[in-house]
C-alpha cells in the first residue's frame, strides 16, 4: 500500500496543477493519468487572465508565454479565400487595452493544450513532493472516516497498487468515471450541438491579408461552418471545429479523415493549399455543472465538474480557478491549522461561479449563430455567400451585421478577473456595492474596475519591495496577508489567532514595505490613510477597514481572520 496527503485523478492542466498548488504548501501528491503521454490533441487554447495569474503563482507563466505570439483579434469570413465579414481588435479598442495592463501582471495567452500539460508535467515530474503516474489506471475508489482508498493498475506491468490518501480529487475529465462511481449527477440543460475537432498542420494565414496573427477565423458557407482555433507560437498548427447534425442522420463516425480534409477545404474556399490532418474526433457541446464539488473525502475539478461549451473559453479556465481555491484549503487542514468543515466552502465557492460561466458560454453559442459560423441551431441562407450578386450581398450583411453584437463574446475582462466569493461564509462583508452597481456598468462580462469589496480577486498593483518591482499579486501564496496604511503597530496589537500564518506589509511611499509605484492602492483597495486589507492565500479578500482599526460589522481582523478559514 501506497500513502499520500492527496490522491489525483486525472493528469490534464487541472490535476497537475492542482499537484503544484499543493506541493507549494509542502502537501505530498500522488497523481495517475490513465494515458501514456500528455494530450496530443488540443482541446483549451485560450488561457485566461486569471488563469495566467494562478500559472505565473507557480513561475511557470513565462515558460507559457515563450510559447506564444501575440494576437490582433478575431475575424470572419464566408471561406479564407472568400468574403471578409468582419472582426473584432483589440486595437479597436484602447480602453480595452489600457484596463487590461493596468489591471494584471499575466494577460491572457493563446497557446495550447498540449504545450501547457507538457510544461506542467515537467514541473510535477521534478517536484519531489509530487509522485506522478502516467499510464496507470484508477480501477476503483472507496472512502471511509478518515481516508481515500484507490486500486490503481500499471497498464504496462499489470501490476495493481492501493494508494491510501486523506482526500481525492477527480480531475478525470468529461467522462468522468469518478463522478459516476459515487452517484453525482451533472445539472443543467441537455447537449447544445455537435462537432467534429479537426487538428491540422497548415499554413492557413498565407490565405488572408490580415496584419496580425488572428486567434480564431469564424467561418460561414453552404458547405460548412465552424471556426479554426490558432494554437499560439506554431501558426502552422490550427484546430478546425465544424458542426454536424444528428438529427439529420449524420454520426460521428461518418467523419472520416478524408471527410474533415473536405471540411477544411471547404472553409478555406480552396483545395490546392497542403493540409495535414493530425488527429480529429467528436466533440459535444454541452453546459452542465455537478450537484455537489464534494462527496466526503472526494473533491471533483475541471470537466470532472463541469461541461463547457468552449466559445469563450471558460471550461478549463474555470477549472484552474477552482483548483486554486480547493488548493489553499485543503493545505491548512492537512496542516492542522483549519477545521475540515473549511472545505465544505468549496462548493459553496466555486458552484455558482461555474454556473455563470457555463450560462455565459451558452449566450455566446446562441449569440454567435447569428454570424452563420455554425455550433448547431437552423441553417442560414447562405446558397449565394460567395457569389457578387445581390442575394449574395444580403445574405453577408446579415452575419456583418451581427459580429459587433459578439462583442463580450471575445473582450471578457470582468468575468476573467472580475469575479467574487461576495457571499461565502469565509468573507466579512463591509456594506459596499459591488462595482458594477456604484458604477453603474452596463457590461460587466467586459467591463473590469479594480476593487477591493471583500470577496473580490484582490486587484493587481505595481510596487517595490526590497529593491524589487513586484505584482500585489505575487505576494499572495501560502499565507494570509495584510496589507496596511499607516502603522503596523495598531493593527498587530489586537489579539490574533496566533496558529495562522499571517504575513503584514505597510504600503505607501518610501517608508513603508512596499512603494506603491503608480499611487493607485488606496483608490483601488477602498481604504483611505488608516485603512487595512485582509487577503487570502488565493488572492481573494477576506475583510476590509476603510479607514481604521475600528471594525465593519463588529468583526475586527482576528475575528475575521478567524472566520476566514471556518473557525
Amino acid at each position: 500500500m501506497h500513502e499520500t496527503d492527496v490522491f489525483i485523478i486525472g493528469g490534464g492542466p487541472v490535476g497537475l496543477s492542482a499537484s503544484l498548488l499543493l506541493a507549494d504548501q509542502g502537501i505530498r501528491t500522488t497523481l495517475v493519468e490513465r494515458n501514456a503521454a500528455v494530450s496530443n490533441h488540443p482541446k483549451a487554447s485560450a488561457f485566461n487572465t486569471r488563469t495566467m495569474e494562478v500559472l505565473r503563482e507557480l513561475g511557470i507563466a513565462d515558460d507559457v508565454y515563450a510559447t506564444t505570439t501575440p494576437v490582433g483579434g478575431v475575424s470572419f469570413y464566408t471561406s479564407l479565400t472568400g468574403y471578409k465579414l468582419g472582426h473584432i481588435q483589440m486595437n479597436d479598442h484602447p480602453d480595452y487595452i489600457q484596463s487590461l495592463i493596468s489591471s494584471t501582471p499575466a494577460p491572457l495567452a493563446i497557446s495550447s493544450q498540449i504545450v501547457l500539460e507538457a510544461i506542467l508535467k515537467e514541473h510535477a515530474d521534478r517536484h519531489p513532493m509530487v509522485d506522478v503516474r502516467f499510464n496507470c489506471r484508477k480501477e476503483k475508489l472507496t472512502q471511509g472516516d478518515e481516508f481515500t482508498e484507490a486500486t490503481v493498475v500499471d497498464q504496462e506491468s499489470g501490476k495493481e497498487e492501493v494508494i491510501r490518501a486523506k482526500y481525492t480529487i477527480a480531475c478525470d475529465g468529461a467522462g468522468s468515471p469518478t463522478r459516476k462511481e459515487f452517484g453525482r449527477e451533472l445539472v443543467g440543460p441537455p447537449s447544445f450541438g455537435y462537432q467534429i475537432n479537426a487538428y491540422i498542420e497548415a499554413d492557413i494565414e498565407s490565405l488572408t491579408a490580415e496584419e496580425t496573427h488572428q486567434a480564431l477565423y469564424w467561418i460561414s458557407n453552404n458547405e460548412t461552418s465552424g471556426v479554426f482555433i490558432g494554437l499560439g507560437g506554431d501558426w502552422n498548427k490550427w484546430c478546425y471545429n465544424f458542426t454536424y447534425f444528428p438529427e439529420r442522420g449524420e454520426k460521428a463516425e461518418d467523419f472520416t479523415e478524408a471527410e474533415c480534409l473536405n471540411r477544411v477545404y471547404a472553409a478555406l474556399g480552396m483545395d490546392t493549399l497542403p493540409v495535414k490532418i493530425l488527429s480529429f474526433g467528436p466533440w459535444v457541446l454541452c453546459g452542465q455543472v455537478i450537484d455537489e464539488y464534494r462527496d466526503g473525502r472526494v473533491f471533483f475539478g475541471g470537466d470532472a465538474a463541469h461541461l463547457n461549451i468552449p466559445t469563450g473559453g471558460f471550461g478549463f479556465n474555470t477549472g484552474m480557478q477552482e483548483i486554486h481555491n480547493l488548493a489553499w484549503k485543503l493545505g491548512y487542514v492537512l496542516r492542522g491549522l483549519a477545521p475540515d468543515s473549511l472545505l465544505d466552502t468549496y462548493h459553496e465557492e466555486r458552484r455558482d461561479i461555474a454556473v455563470y460561466n457555463v450560462e455565459t458560454s451558452r449566450k455566446n453559442a446562441i449569440n454567435i449563430r447569428e454570424t452563420g459560423a455554425g455550433l448547431g441551431g437552423e441553417d442560414m441562407e447562405s446558397d449565394e455567400i460567395e457569389i457578387d450578386s445581390e442575394r449574395g450581398r444580403a445574405q453577408r450583411k446579415i452575419r456583418s451585421d451581427a459580429i459587433d453584437r459578439q462583442y463580450s463574446h471575445f473582450i471578457f475582462l470582468g468575468q476573467e478577473i472580475g469575479f467574487g466569493y461576495w457571499d461565502s461564509s469565509l468573507v466579512t462583508p463591509d456594506g459596499s456595492l459591488h462595482y458594477r452597481d456604484e458604477h453603474q456598468v452596463e457590461n460587466p462580462v467586459s467591463v473590469y474596475i479594480p476593487n477591493a469589496r471583500p470577496g473580490a480577486r484582490a486587484p493587481h498593483c505595481w510596487v517595490e519591495h526590497d529593491g524589487e518591482r513586484l505584482s500585489l499579486l505575487d505576494l499572495f501564496r501560502t499565507d494570509f496577508t495584510l496589507l496596511i496604511c499607516g502603522n503596523e503597530s495598531d493593527w498587530l496589537g489586537e489579539s490574533l489567532p496566533p496558529d495562522i500564518p499571517l504575513r503584514t506589509y505597510t504600503i505607501g511611499d518610501e517608508n513603508s514595505d512596499l512603494k506603491d509605484i503608480d499611487d493607485v492602492f488606496r483608490r483601488y483597495y477602498g481604504i483611505d490613510t488608516e485603512g487595512a486589507v485582509l487577503v487570502r492565500p488565493d488572492g481573494h479578500v477576506a475583510w476590509r477597514a476603510n479607514h481604521g482599526i475600528d471594525p465593519h460589522d463588529g468583526v475586527s481582523l482576528g475575528d475575521a481572520l478567524a472566520k476566514s478559514i471556518g473557525k
